[in-house]
């Protein structure tokens, strides 16, 4: 029993050196300090500018979000699945094309965009000189993108975690001291800033693939694929990402009462942030999953790494389904404690998307299956809407957890079978 416990004992440590010599831990604790300080960044921007100037960066922002659910033509995710090969010179030939076809998207957005607001007519007119402001802000935001992307596929881990929080700090930074100087313009120009620098920075760290030349040219077919990855990709990712927009939709929509708008947004905020965990896990396995060749290989590893994500989820889910009353008052103050049913679905409802769903949903794109995503991505969509429509109508705001928990959990199954199928189908067939 002793050697059993030592054995057990010492494949932990081994794997825990390896996920922290691959920087596993730096994208963890990276990204929790980035969300933590873009939290602060949001509190901060709050009160040094009116109400009614927060309104008019927050519609200027609330436009730009769209644009960025498009950004680059999903060209900076694809990288992801075609730049983990080790012909450095074809890596080079695949970023040089990423970055053209991306950018070349990103100025057409932005000629659209400019249209757009100088033409239509805004319900807060007041926010047009920010979004002319922000006109630039996609490129940059797909440009940002794009090298983080090349970052991780290179397993420059480390280093792609500084990128986050040299972003966020300098924003944070930089806006206090313009904001007392240009008001919403500096908090604006404070955005340019840091992503500039953190740009130059990654451009730094990856600078010898860059200074490569591309001396082979990439085939009409290679291009033809590479295309057809990145826009798969993006489909599915706008159809995932629009589920909770829909939602939130919805409620405002058919119920139309600001106390259950209210406490469905307090409900969200915090529980939302569980699938934190997953996409921190899937950020680093990503790139080794789109090195693999083997497919038992690849559901060995798929297993192990959801089993233990899902243990977590669990862990986490439980702890804060326990402490919710406690969440709601201590944060948001006991006119809000009429929220915390409401908070206890949320948490169930995030840890089927997190415990279930985000992991095969990623794996999938990364060993080369992207049809099926967009496929079922749009399937869950649909799904989700109408059945939180049919029940909003008929029991209320306590749909919202219901409908969720449908779509993401049957949804994730079907994420995990398909991924099952794709690994065995040799030995299936067989049979």
């Amino acid at each position: 029993m002793t050697d059993y416990k030592d054995t057990m004992f010492k494949k932990i440590r081994d794997e825990l050196k390896k996920l922290l010599k691959g920087g596993f831990f730096h994208i963890l604790f990276g990204g929790t300090l980035t969300k933590v300080v873009a939290f602060v960044s949001s509190i901060v921007v709050v009160r040094l500018i009116s109400k009614q100037d927060y309104a008019y960066l927050s519609y200027a922002d609330n436009i730009n979000s769209y644009f960025f659910l498009f950004s680059g033509l999903g060209c900076a995710s694809a990288i992801l699945k075609f730049c983990v090969q080790d012909d450095r010179i074809k890596n080079k030939a695949y970023l040089d094309f990423s970055f053209k076809i991306g950018s070349l998207f990103q100025l057409v957005l932005l000629i659209g965009t400019a249209v757009f607001v100088g033409v239509l007519p805004l319900p807060f007119p007041q926010a047009r000189p920010y979004l002319y402001e922000l006109l630039l802000y996609p490129m940059l935001y797909y440009w940002i993108g794009l090298v983080q992307c090349f970052m991780r596929a290179r397993s420059k881990n480390r280093e792609y975690a500084v990128v986050g929080v040299l972003q966020t700090v300098l924003i944070l930074a930089l806006s206090i001291g313009f904001v007392k100087l240009w008001n919403v313009t500096g908090v604006i120009g404070a955005r340019y800033i840091a992503g500039i620098v953190a740009t130059l920075y990654g451009v730094f760290i990856v600078r010898e693939d860059l200074k490569l030349k591309a001396t082979i040219k990439l085939t009409k077919e290679e291009k033809k694929t590479f295309m057809s990855f990145a826009l798969t990709l993006l489909i599915a990712n706008i159809f995932s990402l629009i589920m909770p927009i829909n939602e939130g939709f919805l409620v405002n929509n058919l119920l139309k009462e600001e106390t259950l708008t209210s406490n469905y947004r307090v409900a969200n905020l915090i529980p939302q942030q569980l699938p934190f965990i997953t996409t921190s896990i899937i950020t680093y396995f990503f790139p080794i999953f789109a090195k693999m060749k083997d497919k038992r290989e690849i559901w060995s590893q798929a297993k192990k790494v959801g089993i233990i994500n899902l243990a977590v989820i669990i862990g986490v889910t439980l702890v804060g389904y326990l402490i919710s009353p406690w969440i709601i008052r201590l944060v948001y103050g006991d006119k809000y404690a009429d929220a915390t049913w409401l908070m206890n679905w949320m948490w169930i409802m995030y840890a089927v998307t997190a415990g279930i769903r985000i992991l095969p949903m990623n794996i999938l794109p990364a060993i080369g299956y992207t049809s099926f995503n967009m496929k079922l991505s749009i399937a869950s969509c649909v799904i989700h809407l109408i059945i939180d429509y049919v029940l909003l109508k008929m029991i209320g705001i306590g749909a919202v957890g219901i409908a969720g928990i449908v779509a993401y959990g049957l949804s994730g199954i079907g994420y995990w079978i398909y991924l099952y199928y794709q690994t065995h189908r040799e030995m299936i067939g067989r049979e």
